[in-house]
């Protein structure tokens, strides 16, 4: 049990077998995330901000991302998500945030330089999440 995470193009799953194995390359087979709270609470701020009469964002939204949204990101993970502090969020890993961070910068700058790229190209590009 806990948070996962996910950024893909809309209608392209990711590819499961490629992400649990040793050849697993998130710009193929999609980006896949494990308690990474910071950027939750990153994406959940910016989903309560689309969607302000919303519930909470949960296992069941996706989030469609814009070039602004990818943008901020970029700053968050450029200041190691200094504004987007997890205050909780059990299944989340809030214990272990900062170490998520550090674990998952290369991936979340690669994240970031792929989504630009797809929307340049024309493609929609998600996020969502379990948990």
């Amino acid at each position: 049990m806990g948070l996962d995470q996910y950024g893909q193009l809309r209608n392209k799953k990711i590819d499961f077998d490629k992400v649990y194995s040793d050849n697993y390359e998130p710009t193929l087979h999609g980006f896949v995330w494990r308690k990474h709270s910071r950027l939750q609470t990153f994406m959940s701020d910016k989903f309560a901000e689309l969607n302000p009469n919303s519930e909470p964002m949960n296992g069941d939204d996706e989030l469609v991302l814009t070039k602004e949204i990818i943008m901020e990101l970029r700053k968050e993970v450029d200041s190691s998500f200094h504004n987007s502090f997890c205050s909780g969020g059990f299944f989340w890993g809030h214990q272990f945030q900062e170490e998520a961070v550090r674990e998952y910068s290369k991936q979340d700058s690669q994240f970031c330089d792929w989504a630009l790229t797809q929307m340049e190209k024309g493609g929609e590009v998600v996020y969502h999440c379990s948990w």
